[in-house]
């Protein structure tokens, strides 16, 4: 199961409060169109006020969290935190 750190839950609801969503809302994750520089998929983050109909849903650190279908087996074990950037925080799976 994905776990989602204390900081990274906390980006992420100071990422939903800036747009004005619902304190009900989640973040989606899910398959971004652009691969990275290795050409593996990259992982995009919506919000969203309800999972889509295959979603895998569930809540860590008082955030809902929506994982695309085609994502749970390869987020499977792995950490959602937030490393410093040269431009700020920035989210990362470990």
């Amino acid at each position: 199961m994905l776990t989602v750190t204390k900081k990274a839950a906390a980006f992420l609801k100071v990422a939903k409060a800036a747009e004005g969503a619902t304190r009900r809302a989640g973040i989606r994750l899910r398959r971004d169109a652009i691969p990275d520089e290795s050409g593996k998929p990259s992982v995009g983050f919506t919000i969203s006020e309800e999972p889509a109909p295959d979603d895998w849903e569930f809540e860590q650190q008082g955030l809902r969290i929506f994982v695309e279908d085609e994502l749970v087996q390869p987020l499977d074990d792995r950490t959602l935190d937030v490393r410093d950037a040269n431009d700020g925080l920035q989210l990362v799976f470990r």
